[in-house]
């Protein structure tokens, strides 16, 4: 990926395209909903595990993201999604002044911008990763809180769609502690000023997409900006660099404790550096089988082994009290006219819709087999079935 065309990139070879920075930060957001819908799934097969993870999703997410981002981090300067594209993060240089010596130098200086960058790697700190973390895992947690409480307090999409009325009606609190009130207030507060809030959440995001695209600042992020970080495109020597850690030798260690739990973190930092594998293999594989389910492939291998086909069900036969069925197939068995708007029952006779819904709502059976019927058996047919 580090090759992809850089949008406003100018001739900077590290610096990403904001397409690229984009990407990722979409694929992030896209696995969380993904994960959710498995874990869903699955717990309808095994709720009595899965269960308690599902109601408590959001605080899942946010401890398994931590050890996943914090392991990628840490091994190559980058999140999880920022080296499945090939970027990394570096610290921005800081940019010193230049100490003033003598007169010469001074108009030198003056006729100049004197500053320098100050020496050092820029390379990830212990430091860089906590924060990193912080608004990688820590921020989004949040946002989706206070976006719950106040889809909870505003009545949601329905109050913005049709009005107040679905809305959370206030009460009145005339008499109440004055804890109470204040804690009422503090809603009303929030309800009012969270809409302004996210909206200039938003508009930082955006302003800085422009900034970036028009190489007014190398920050794409505003909260990359406070952190003083960078994301850059990874080069051959970052990707020799990660290739020579992987082949270094393990260290040995003599107690058997140590020995232990070298392997079991070498298990865990191999099975999440699988990730970056198991991620476009899974996607791979679903629109594959997304594929084959929708292609006549699937329909003509499916019909080829049924050679012998399933007989239908008996026909009930009418009860010797009930109806009697008349002679065209076309023709209800309860007015006797031709049947409109046909509806068939549990029993498989058709009729008129309003001739069965009247029948089964006073007697709840059906008039010619004498089975027991309920109005939610009613089935409207949309073809004539040959009458």
């Amino acid at each position: 990926m580090e090759f992809m065309s850089n949008l406003g990139g100018g001739l900077q070879v590290d610096r990403p395209s904001l397409f690229e920075l984009i990407a990722q930060d979409k694929m992030r957001e896209m696995l969380e909903p993904a994960l959710r819908y498995v874990i869903a799934v699955y717990a309808q097969r095994y709720p009595r595990y899965l269960i308690r993870i599902v109601n408590r999703y959001e605080e899942f997410y946010a401890i398994l993201m931590f050890f996943v981002e914090r392991h990628y981090l840490r091994e190559y300067g980058a999140s999880f999604a920022e080296n499945f594209y090939g970027l990394k993060r570096v610290r921005a240089p800081r940019v010193v002044k230049q100490h003033k010596v003598n007169i010469d130098e001074d108009s030198v200086a003056a006729a100049a911008a004197a500053v320098k960058t100050a020496p050092g790697s820029n390379k990830l700190r212990e430091t860089d990763i906590r924060k990193s973390l912080l608004f990688l895992i820590g921020l989004p947690y949040i946002k989706c809180k206070l976006d719950e409480y106040y889809e909870k307090i505003s009545g949601g999409e329905a109050a913005r769609l049709f009005g107040d009325e679905f809305a959370q009606e206030e009460e009145d609190l005339t008499g109440q502690p004055f804890t109470v009130r204040s804690k009422a207030k503090a809603i009303k507060i929030f309800k009012m000023g969270y809409p302004y809030v996210n909206a200039l959440y938003q508009l930082s995001i955006l302003a800085h997409y422009i900034g970036y695209l028009y190489n007014k600042t190398a920050f794409y992020s505003p909260w990359l900006r406070i952190i003083g970080i960078e994301v850059k495109r990874m080069s051959a020597a970052d990707y020799r660099e990660i290739l020579q850690k992987a082949k270094a030798p393990k260290r040995t260690s003599n107690s058997l404790m140590e020995s232990i739990q070298n392997r079991v973190l070498g298990l865990l930092s191999g099975s999440l550096d699988f990730l970056k594998v198991l991620l476009p293999m899974s996607i791979f594989f679903f629109k594959f089988l997304e594929w084959w389910y929708q292609s006549d492939y699937y329909r003509k291998s499916s019909t080829a082994g049924d050679t012998a086909e399933v007989p239908p069900p008996e026909r009930v036969k009418p009860h010797p009290e009930g109806l009697a069925l008349p002679r065209a197939a076309n023709v209800c068995p309860i007015c006797l006219k031709t049947i409109t708007n046909p509806t068939a029952l549990s029993s498989g006779y058709v009729y008129c819709y309003p001739c069965a819904y009247k029948q089964v709502e006073d007697h709840g059976r059906c008039p010619v087999t004498l089975i027991g019927c309920k109005t939610d058996d009613l089935r409207k047919l949309y073809n004539d079935a040959g009458m």
